[in-house]
């Protein structure tokens, strides 16, 4: 049989409480397991928020077409001119049949900052830029519906046309944020212009400027900044992943529940 630690009392043989004894249950020490219980997850979660950095796209400004269709007032009008009215009353476009991407034009932007090995390289990333991205948008937009990168001699005939050109890609300075990164000092950023267009009806239905990067992020790179490594490579996966959460109605699935009851 294992005793418990402490000492006996010679007179009646009762066991008197050890000063470890009354340091494990002395109510100071019930709080401070208490508190240590719930800064555990508290730690994780402030690890996990780190993790999530700030470096990320923003639409900055955006245009939008109506989605409806025209049609006629009564059976009678029908194929009549001048008597028609609209009956989108507003709903944007949504659920396309495909989506076409169209390599973003990049022969007009400015593109500086660490983006290659040698100034030698550098024509050659600029080319290879648009054709990262587009495999990027495909990787983002099949989520939305069935999605192909266009050749240069091909034009779709159905869905959507997403195509846009790039205004600025700076890879900023991986010196510049090991030291002074977290106050901005050496960020990227990447700007664009994008364009979705109903191949059908041949109508621009949204259109919006983009714009962001690798922003307050220091040497420590996260999930979504690359730290020390080329941040030009996360800017266009987090551009990618904007074009597709803005054109989705409920990316993040809030409210979904699989099954709930109501009192009546």
């Amino acid at each position: 049989m294992v005793r418990a630690a402490g000492r006996f009392s010679p007179r009646d043989g009762t066991r008197v409480a050890s000063k470890s004894d009354r340091d494990v249950f002395s109510p100071g020490n019930q709080a401070g397991r208490f508190a240590l219980q719930i800064m555990k997850p508290l730690i994780a979660i402030i690890s996990s928020l780190l993790l999530c950095s700030c470096a990320d796209m923003y639409v900055t400004k955006s245009q939008v077409s109506g989605g409806g269709r025209t049609g006629a007032i009564d059976t009678k009008d029908y194929g009549s001119r001048g008597v028609h009215m609209t009956t989108n009353c507003g709903v944007g476009a949504h659920s396309p049949r495909a989506i076409y991407v169209r390599p973003f034009c990049v022969d007009t932007a400015v593109f500086q900052g660490d983006e290659a090995n040698s100034d030698g390289e550098m024509p050659i990333r600029k080319a290879l830029a648009p054709v990262e991205f587009a495999g990027d948008l495909k990787e983002q937009l099949e989520k939305i519906a069935p999605t192909r990168i266009l050749k240069s001699n091909e034009s779709p005939r159905v869905g959507w046309l997403v195509e846009g050109q790039f205004d600025l890609i700076d890879g900023g300075s991986p010196l510049g944020r090991f030291f002074l990164g977290t106050f901005g000092v050496g960020r990227s950023v990447l700007a664009l212009h994008v364009r979705i267009t109903d191949v059908e009806r041949g109508l621009v239905v949204y259109e919006f400027d983009m714009s962001g990067g690798s922003r307050f992020q220091g040497r420590h790179g996260t999930v979504r900044a690359s730290g020390l490594g080329r941040a030009t490579h996360f800017d266009l996966k987090n551009a990618a992943e904007r074009i597709y959460l803005t054109l989705s109605t409920n990316p993040y699935r809030y409210g979904d529940r699989a099954s709930v009851s109501l009192p009546e």
